[in-house]
């Protein structure tokens, strides 16, 4: 009975472990240039995380939007062009000071949610506009044709580089597939507890004289 017990809760630990390790948040990745007050776009690339991640905030926000102009996310966001010093004393050795710095030319990223159906992202400094970049290379869903009849129907290749940037599957996330068979066995092994605990106590208990 101990190793049927013992049994159950390893599946019950790894059915667990496998759902948690399954679970992915994608973002966009922009890679950003402050540069004396201007922001340009460097890089977007797709992110998985398991954690949630989130973006210090401040007075910079990006838009995302849909095929429609329809309004899909908001996200602010902080330039990170501002650090801390402090001015030691030549002579005792201790922090005797201090300020900020703004710096002019700063790299940084941030990151936002994904949609499939996402085609431009926007940045604002309060109401102004400052850079747009399309990303519809990432979304899934896209339109077939535009108004002139040029084809814009990849969604075929736009799969393909996502796939590509997704995290390879391990053994443990195709296991997670079949949930239901190790649902199927903890019933089993609950059923073969249960019949173990009721044979056993039809042989401890008295004989009728």
């Amino acid at each position: 009975m101990k190793k049927e017990i013992l049994i159950l809760v390893l599946l019950v630990l790894s059915f667990t472990v496998i759902t948690a390790q399954t679970d992915f948040n994608t973002y966009y990745k922009l890679s950003l240039n402050y540069s004396e007050g201007d922001i340009n776009i460097s890089s977007v690339e797709i992110e998985f995380s398991q954690e949630k991640i989130e973006n210090s905030f401040g007075f910079y926000f990006v838009e995302i939007l849909d095929y429609n102009n329809d309004l899909l996310n908001i996200t602010f966001f902080n330039v990170p062009n501002e650090i801390l010093y402090d001015t030691i004393d030549p002579e005792t050795g201790e922090i005797g000071g201090g300020g900020s710095l703004e710096l002019d030319d700063v790299l940084f990223e941030i990151y936002i949610p994904y949609y499939e159906n996402a085609k431009d992202i926007i940045i604002y400094e309060g109401l102004s506009e400052m850079v747009r970049e399309g990303i519809s290379e990432f979304s899934k869903e896209q339109p077939e044709k535009d108004i002139l009849g040029e084809d814009r129907d990849e969604e075929g290749k736009k799969k393909e580089d996502l796939e590509k940037q997704a995290p390879k599957e391990s053994f443990t996330e195709r296991v997670a597939d079949y949930w239901w068979v190790l649902a199927i066995i903890l019933v089993i092994l609950l059923i073969i507890l249960v019949y173990s605990l009721r044979k056993k106590d039809r042989k401890t208990s008295p004989k009728n004289v």
